[in-house]
């Protein structure tokens, strides 16, 4: 026996074995630890409704630009899935309230940038070439100012119809150059006209360019709306005034505050959207608007010359503020404009508690199928070495899965513990096959390395078409079921490759 046991730990098939499960399972297990995704460790879902529905195609298009946004922001155990043909499914692992808010003003944004000067659109987002984030080349926070700054290059047709419009518009008046602004929107409201109260259309009559700084230029509100293409309609009440006006010019979207007191009921026998926009720590014009950024043309851009490069910017009253401004516009402006715009119809909170169950019943369920597989192999064999054997080869695989998942940062969800449990019992049927191929000396003359290597042969088509199965699972993007394809994969992989190699070279000394 003691020969036996020496033979088989000189076997470089079970050297790998041992090597794999301390380097790749248990040292990365111990010194790392796992991560849990929402499932486990809680976050949240965010469920959005399409402005209206949409073929296959532009659905895929839709939950990739969305996925862009989410991992501009580095997280990681997100979803994004469709919910038949106008409904879209956000999970992520994130919970703090202020984060989530975050998340669901990048995510309803359609992502149409434009630049108008003096009425006319200069800039589209297709215009964008290059979103730049090198703090040597303009982009970051200007503390002295308050300023962001997000610079951006151009493609050649953007910058000659920029070049054409923008052309002419600074003046000699008096002595003193005077020139136009330019207005950035992200989503300006398309066919819209909003209704201001009084008491707001006073005070945001003339808008500083920055509400914290009284030093800063003023905005007239009709130049506001000369340059919003957008109708701005002061009233505290809707009356058939309004009415009239609102069916006058066609629109389809009424913007109201979201704590007015307006009647909105007058407004139901409209064919109009009634869209409310909640009151903002500025000016809430600018947050109806959509309006991102105003600037004064230079000499320099206004001569008819094309020019390559502009750039957006903010105010922030810190670095923290103006690095989650800035993190915004790059992700909107980077991940592209959506197909069609969307808007938020819901959020839920996954309860970390709750998640702890769930990672508990999985770790009880993955026990339970370790003692199922137990009992059936010593049923059918009646050897308890045998047993033990598959039973240690099983608990080898699973540990050198979850410490793989531990060194690529692969967060654990209940898709992938699933699919941790479908390798196991892959890896059972592997096991029995090489057990049975190897037993049947008994039956049928053949060596017993014959017999391992046909064995193999069953164990590898099998094992490939497996991955076959899960390949589309993993590269198609569905959601839950990319997590439940990788796990499958990397177990069968790490079964071929590491686990039934050494369990071999165990039957050939057990039989």
């Amino acid at each position: 026996m003691v020969d036996g046991k020496t033979k088989l730990l000189k076997d470089w098939r079970i050297r790998i074995l041992i090597a794999s499960l301390l380097l790749l399972g248990i040292f990365p297990l111990a010194f790392k630890g796992l991560q849990f995704g929402m499932d486990f460790s809680g976050g949240s879902i965010i469920q959005l409704k399409l402005e209206r529905k949409v073929s296959p195609d532009t659905m895929g298009t839709i939950v990739q630009i969305l996925e862009n946004r989410l991992n501009g922001f580095g997280l990681r155990d997100i979803s994004v899935r469709p919910w038949e043909d106008q409904y879209i499914v956000v999970s992520v692992s994130e919970k703090e309230e202020k984060n989530i808010d975050v998340l669901k003003d990048v995510l309803s944004k359609q992502g149409r940038f434009e630049a108008i000067i003096d009425g006319q659109i200069a800039l589209y987002s297709k215009d964008l070439k290059q979103i730049i984030t090198n703090y040597q080349e303009g982009y970051g926070y200007i503390s002295s100012t308050g300023e962001w700054r997000v610079p951006f290059t151009l493609s050649s047709e953007g910058a000659n119809r920029f070049a054409k419009i923008a052309e002419g518009k600074c003046r000699k008046v008096e002595g003193e150059t005077k020139c136009e602004r330019i207005y950035m929107f992200i989503d300006r409201p398309q066919n819209a006209v909003i209704l201001v109260p009084t008491d707001i259309y006073q005070n945001e009559s003339e808008m500083r360019i920055d509400p914290t700084n009284p030093m800063s230029y003023v905005i007239d509100i009709k130049e506001l709306e000369h340059n919003s293409l957008t109708k701005i309609i002061p009233t505290d009440e809707i009356n058939d005034e309004v009415i009239n006006e609102i069916l006058s010019g066609n629109y389809t979207q009424v913007i109201i505050p979201e704590d007015s007191t307006y009647d909105i009921s007058q407004l139901e026998r409209l064919n109009v959207t009634v869209i409310k926009k909640p009151k903002v720590d500025t000016y809430w014009l600018w947050s109806a608007l959509n309006l991102k950024s105003v600037l004064f043309l230079t000499p320099g851009v206004t001569s008819g010359e094309p020019i390559t490069r502009a750039v957006i910017t903010g105010h922030a009253p810190n670095l923290a503020e103006a690095t989650k401004e800035m993190t915004k516009m790059v992700v909107i402006l980077r991940s592209g404009r959506l197909p069609v715009s969307l808007s938020i119809v819901g959020t839920m909170s996954v309860s970390p508690t709750l998640g702890k169950g769930f990672l508990s019943q999985s770790v009880y369920i993955g026990l339970l199928c370790l003692l199922g597989v137990a009992a059936v192999v010593f049923v059918r064999y009646r050897r308890p070495k045998l047993t033990l054997a598959i039973i240690f080869n099983n608990i080898c695989e699973v540990l050198i899965i979850l410490g793989i998942a531990s060194i690529i940062n692969w967060q654990i969800d209940l898709p992938a513990m699933a699919g941790i449990i479908a390798a196991l019992g892959t890896g059972v049927d592997h096991l029995i096959v090489i057990s049975d191929e190897a037993i049947r000396g008994t039956v049928e003359e053949v060596s017993l390395i014959t017999r391992i290597k046909r064995a193999f042969n069953i164990v590898l088509v099998a094992g490939f078409t497996t991955i076959a199965a899960m390949f589309p699972l993993m590269t198609l993007g569905l959601g839950m079921l990319k997590g439940f394809a990788i796990t499958t994969m990397i177990g069968v992989l790490v079964g071929i490759i590491i686990v039934r190699p050494a369990f071999a070279r165990i039957i050939e000394e057990l039989v």
